[in-house]
């Protein structure tokens, strides 16, 4: 493997700029996915991290933890395999990400098609989610068996989440017009930092309202994205993880 992730003894977060009412944080990774070798001790941070995360959120009202995983991704280290072995009990629901900071979902237009380079990877036509509806008790063994390849996500919504995506179709729908793509279920919003920090207060507002965290496998910004209501600062140094001050990625 061309890149090696490894973590110091002590981990390293890095604090980001506070936008649209989160604090932002990154835990950097050299690359995904990681190798089989190297996903254990990711696999025990990123734990520590959603376990302390479930706590702080919870503390003062419910919150609903719902898993995504980003399909475009799932090619790595059998991971599709994964997914339809435990299927049944995660009960996978197809839908669409979109970037709320980019153009909308549009397949390949027939310039694009005829001008593809042999050897080149041209843009996905739809980033397809899969949301999990399982029972809690059933989809905990997800973040073991399919993080670490860059396709794993998790929000809290305080309320119902299905009233969250409601206010994602609401949104999506004023601009996304191919039949396609519209013809799914559902539609969430997949943040990178700096995309996220150019949408204005009223998009962030419409979309993550009851959003009271985000974590995302981004690939763009380099590792593992967080997104919190509340600072973290303290919750990280009960974890023994250092906190790296206003450096921007």
């Amino acid at each position: 493997m061309a890149h090696s992730n490894t973590f110091d003894e002590r981990v390293s977060v890095r604090a980001l700029d506070a936008v649209h009412d989160f604090f932002a944080y990154l835990l950097p990774v050299e690359a995904y996915p990681f190798s089989e070798e190297e996903r254990p001790p990711y696999l025990s941070i990123l734990q520590e991290l959603l376990e302390a995360l479930e706590r702080t959120h919870s503390s003062h009202q419910p919150v609903a933890h719902e898993i995504l995983l980003q399909m475009w991704k799932l090619h790595h280290a059998a991971a599709s395999k994964q997914l339809s072995k435990n299927g049944a009990a995660w009960v996978p629901m197809f839908g669409v990400g979109v970037w709320p900071h980019k153009p909308a979902p549009a397949l390949w237009t027939k310039e694009e098609f005829e001008s593809f380079t042999p050897g080149e990877v041209p843009r996905p036509p739809i980033f397809n989610v899969f949301r999990l509806k399982g029972q809690r008790k059933a989809t905990a063994s997800v973040p073991s068996l399919m993080a670490g390849r860059g396709a794993f996500m998790q929000i809290g919504v305080q309320g119902n989440p299905d009233e969250f995506y409601s206010r994602c179709e609401l949104y999506f729908r004023t601009f996304i017009t191919e039949p396609l793509h519209l013809a799914y279920p559902f539609f969430f919003p997949l943040l990178d930092f700096e995309g996220f920090a150019s949408l204005s207060e009223e998009v962030a507002d419409r979309l993550l309202k009851p959003v009271q965290y985000y974590v995302r496998e981004s690939i763009e910004d380099g590792g593992l994205l967080i997104l919190s209501r509340s600072q973290l600062h303290a919750v990280f140094e009960g974890l023994h993880w250092n906190v790296q001050e206003h450096r921007r990625i």
